[in-house]
């Protein structure tokens, strides 16, 4: 249940936020991602430099199960976030080695394969997506399924 909430989660950030904003907005969503993510893993460091943990061994199963569903919940918001700015990436990078190309390099635009690259842009920039979303679904799983914790 987990798995198909975080994937629907998945292609919804992916098709409602990620493909309809730019390149920018999508780097701002990644620099929040890791303010987070680092603030949250300094704060781990200190609370384990202070002697604080936060499982023992004869600890409630509810209280294992609840950290666990949170650890790997945290953990699939980090994987869309990531594989978002991945996707967004791949858009600009393509964007950015056609102007190259337009500007500096006209003379080599009717040969190949560059000439193949200028034709079939969006087609390589659609595959480059549909593998990044497919290897997010499978981490997804991975993470619901695969995980131990």
């Amino acid at each position: 249940m987990m798995w198909l909430a975080s994937t629907l989660l998945f292609f919804a950030w992916i098709f409602g936020i990620t493909l309809k904003n730019t390149f920018r907005t999508n780097a701002k969503h990644f620099i929040i991602l890791l303010v987070v993510h680092l603030t949250l893993s300094f704060a781990a460091i200190a609370l384990k430099k202070h002697g604080v943990v936060v499982l023992h061994k004869g600890d409630s199963p509810w209280l294992c199960l609840s950290l666990g569903l949170l650890v790997k919940s945290y953990m699939a918001s980090v994987m869309i976030m990531m594989t978002s700015f991945m996707i967004a990436l791949a858009s600009r990078g393509a964007q950015q080695m056609t102007h190259f190309h337009k500007t500096h390099n006209a003379a080599n635009l009717q040969r190949n394969p560059l000439k193949f690259y200028l034709r079939q842009e969006n087609a390589i920039v659609w595959v480059y997506r549909l593998l990044f979303l497919a290897g997010g679904v499978y981490i997804l799983w991975a993470i619901w399924f695969r995980l131990p914790f």
